[in-house]
């Protein structure tokens, strides 16, 4: 079976800000097309695959339990998203300054590095259960808008980390609020509805 493309897009309203969608482990870009369709009816949508591994193994960066991450791949990566970005909404009239990214997983990992090394432009980010990665020369946002959400349950991704993620944007000058549930890993109605409200109230 043929690989799915690494990037795809659905039109929306040109006057809407624009949603750049990082996929978990193994997500497909439909599934993460309809949660942003979900979250923003008349936004464009982009997405873009990971290009670590493949199938169901598919990432933003290489991420094992049992070795660290690369540095050096993380940062390519990201320059990598956010030139993909540019140049997608430059194509399409998209107006990238307005541009929310939105992230699970190692998604949202990726899209945090991103939005703190200033790669990855915007208005503001939904970051559904992020990991936490190094970043060695964070940038001030002031102005910048962040979500994030965490799962009590959540075995792979605790609120202790997110709750760290959450203090490098308070670092670099960026508003965010936390949005802690009874779940897993997994999404649940509640914090979906929650991302939704907060993305219509702040960025839409």
């Amino acid at each position: 079976m043929a690989e799915m493309p690494l990037i795809e897009t659905m039109p929306g309203a040109n006057t809407a800000a624009p949603l750049l969608l990082l996929q978990g482990t193994g997500g497909t870009n439909l599934e993460m097309l309809n949660f942003g369709r979900r979250l923003s009816p008349q936004s464009p949508l982009i997405t873009i695959g990971g290009r670590q591994g493949v199938g169901a193994q598919r990432q933003y960066y290489s991420q094992t339990a049992a070795g660290p991450v690369s540095p050096a791949q993380i940062a390519e990566e990201a320059g990598w998203l956010g030139a993909q970005v540019q140049q997608v909404c430059q194509e399409h009239r998209w107006d990238v300054q307005r541009l929310v990214v939105v992230g699970y997983s190692n998604g949202a990992a990726m899209a945090a590095y991103g939005v703190q090394t200033g790669q990855i432009p915007g208005q503001a980010a939904l970051l559904f259960h992020p990991l936490l990665l190094p970043v060695a020369n964070p940038v001030e946002r002031p102005g910048y808008q962040v979500w994030l959400s965490a799962g009590q349950h959540d075995p792979l991704v605790t609120v202790a980390t997110v709750k760290k993620v959450l203090a490098n944007f308070d670092a670099i000058g960026t508003q965010t609020t936390l949005e802690i549930t009874a779940g897993t890993h997994q999404l649940t109605p509640q914090e979906v509805l929650a991302a939704q409200t907060w993305l219509t109230v702040n960025a839409l």
